[in-house]
């Protein structure tokens, strides 16, 4: 299943998810905290369907994915480590690629491809393409996605820029 991720530039939403023939299908909208930032993944009916904690600094955080009311997986983004920079636990899956150019994808213990991703110009403008082979993966992978393409800066929860 192809998706495409678009900066939002509105103040309703950090994201926009669109399928392969151009219909918005999710939003992505977050709030920060004291001790950490939610980002949520919403559906066309603007029904919660993940949430996404983070607690950390900007070189290093850690997030726990819940859908259904059900820890997922939790992502630990070191940025000031040369090696392993994206560690995922409670799947068997590894990050490779390229976080700075934003061309990684999600591998499984065997070396299948779970998810890719990459930078692409299509109609919405400058976006990033995300390809998931498995469609009960789709959330799980969306919400990884988000997180790799998102940061904390000045205190409020924005995307990070493309370029």
């Amino acid at each position: 299943m192809k998706f495409y991720i678009n900066q939002s530039t509105g103040t309703d939403a950090l994201f926009t998810i669109i399928d392969s023939v151009g219909q918005s299908v999710y939003c992505v909208t977050g709030d920060t905290t004291s001790i950490g930032s939610k980002y949520y993944l919403l559906d066309k009916g603007k029904s919660q369907v993940a949430r996404i904690s983070k607690v950390g600094f900007p070189t290093i955080s850690k997030y726990t994915i819940t859908i259904d009311d059900n820890d997922k997986a939790h992502v630990t983004q070191n940025l000031a480590s040369s090696h392993n920079m994206i560690k995922i636990k409670g799947k068997k899956w590894r990050f490779r690629g390229d976080l700075l150019t934003r061309s990684y994808d999600l591998i499984d213990t065997d070396s299948s491809v779970i998810m890719t991703h990459g930078r692409c110009w299509n109609e919405n403008g400058d976006c990033f393409a995300v390809d998931i082979l498995d469609e009960s993966n789709v959330i799980l992978c969306l919400c990884i996605a988000v997180i790799l393409d998102s940061t904390l800066i000045g205190g409020s929860a924005k995307p990070l820029p493309v370029s």
